[in-house]
């Protein structure tokens, strides 16, 4: 889920959050299909090894809030980060970050748009997942066209299921494991060659679809305007969301590769369903397979809507075409909601021709998207404590200071690099290449074009 736009997008009300509701915006912004559906790829990259990949992500995760919040909670003001990146790093930075955000939200559209499809499949395993994609597709872009009213209600709700869904799998999980033992053989975590199927190397290459797992951690940071007493309740709060979202993600992914065999686990199914189906629970595979479904479909809703307001907010700046910023008598942005629409349908329209694929290609292209957002995030960060004034003297507990910003820079480096050797990640890097290639060459194509209009 993308969280990163000028604009309130429902996540938040008049009233001043706290810690524990600010938790809950932040863990509910992150689960979605990247994660019930999505880490289906990761498991498969590494295996077993996959509960360290998730520890691992979490330590990454950790540094990118606590470098985003450490800006915020001296900053405080009801304004998206992409304007401290403009301050610091310039105004091509500001707009790159915008647009990455808006391409990558439809991509994560499309993505969850195809999961949906999915989950759906379960029920009628003869249909065609592309028709099924496009039919969810066309009603989230209806409940966009009735505006924001209640996406906060149903964000807030839809985080809670999900919390508590993972919860009751996680100790069903466990009390089945715990009575009957690990059903595999041999034992998972007899040797480093079963914990490492395929080596340090496929647990790296796992990396990538585990830090999208995370990408949608800076709800937290555009949250922290509304948040009472920013400096108690954000260090609080950020602390929380990174302990309770690494343990749901790590504990899920134990009782997953304790029950099912990592190398029969893909995409064509939820990696929690099958681990319930391998309890014995059917009636629970089918209540999980349906809450995923709600909840993907409810973080497209809150996904479309970010998207459409953030095509509206570039439009405003003069970093997009003005005809997005107008709006009808009522305040609909029409226009904008228009594009995206017609963006998302053309990318799942090649669904039809690639199959399944397409989704390995939209998690891995909007992957690299997350990678080049916490980098630059970090080295805002980094610019940030050089140029700071006295009063500016909070620092997040979770971020290791310079060294910490350096270290996962580096490890963002190194994780791009290893997992160009699976082929589909680097058709999904050959797609951010192009788009990014293609929004810088605008960019300096217009930006010339208006100085010689001057």
């Amino acid at each position: 889920m993308i969280i990163n736009s000028e604009e309130k997008s429902g996540h938040v009300n008049n009233e001043r959050l706290n810690a524990y509701s600010l938790t809950g915006i932040g863990i509910g912004g992150v689960i979605g299909a990247g994660f019930l559906l999505g880490s289906s790829l990761a498991i498969n990259q590494a295996g077993p090894s996959v509960i360290i990949a998730f520890l691992l992500g979490g330590m990454i995760m950790s540094q990118v809030l606590g470098a985003m919040t450490s800006i915020t909670i001296n900053r405080t003001s009801p304004r998206s980060f992409r304007v401290y990146i403009e301050e610091f790093l310039g105004p091509f930075s500001g707009a790159l970050i915008g647009w990455m955000v808006l391409v990558s939200g439809i991509l994560t559209l499309s993505s969850e748009a195809l999961a949906s499809g999915t989950f759906l499949r379960y029920w009628f395993p003869n249909l065609s997942i592309s028709v099924f994609a496009l039919l969810i597709l066309l009603f989230v872009i209806g409940i966009n066209a009735l505006g924001k009213s209640g996406f906060g209600y149903i964000e807030t709700a839809m985080a809670m299921i999900k919390i508590a869904v993972l919860l009751i799998f996680i100790v069903l999980g466990g009390l089945f494991l715990f009575t009957k033992g690990i059903p595999l053989t041999p034992n998972l975590f007899s040797s480093f060659n079963t914990v490492f199927p395929k080596g340090i190397l496929g647990l790296l290459q796992s990396m990538l679809i585990v830090i999208f797992t995370f990408s949608g951690i800076s709800a937290v940071a555009m949250a922290a305007p509304e948040v009472k007493e920013p400096r108690r309740e954000i260090p609080k709060a950020t602390v929380l969301t990174t302990l309770g979202i690494v343990f749901l993600y790590v504990a899920s992914m134990m009782v997953i590769v304790s029950l099912v065999r990592w190398n029969t686990i893909n995409t064509d199914v939820s990696p929690f369903v099958l681990a319930f189906s391998k309890m014995g629970i059917s009636w629970a595979s089918v209540m999980m397979n349906l809450i995923i479904l709600v909840a993907a479909v409810s973080v497209m809703i809150a996904t479309y809507y970010t998207c459409s307001r953030m095509l509206v907010s570039l439009s405003k700046t003069g970093q997009a075409p003005a005809l997005f910023k107008n709006a009808t008598p009522k305040g609909f942005y029409k226009n904008a909601w228009i594009l995206v629409a017609i963006s998302t349908f053309l990318i799942l329209g090649m669904s039809f021709i690639l199959g399944s694929k397409l989704f390995n290609y939209l998690v891995s292209a909007s992957s690299y998207f997350s990678f080049l957002n916490w980098s630059i995030n970090l080295i805002t960060f980094i610019v940030w404590l050089k140029h700071r004034s006295n009063e500016e003297n909070y620092v997040s507990p979770l971020i290791w200071g310079r060294f910490g910003a350096y270290g996962t820079l580096g490890a963002i480096i190194l994780l791009s690099v290893v997992s160009l050797r699976v082929e589909d990640f680097r058709i999904g890097f050959y797609i951010a290449i192009i788009i990014l290639i293609i929004f810088t060459s605008l960019y300096f194509l217009l930006k010339n074009k208006k100085k010689l209009l001057i």
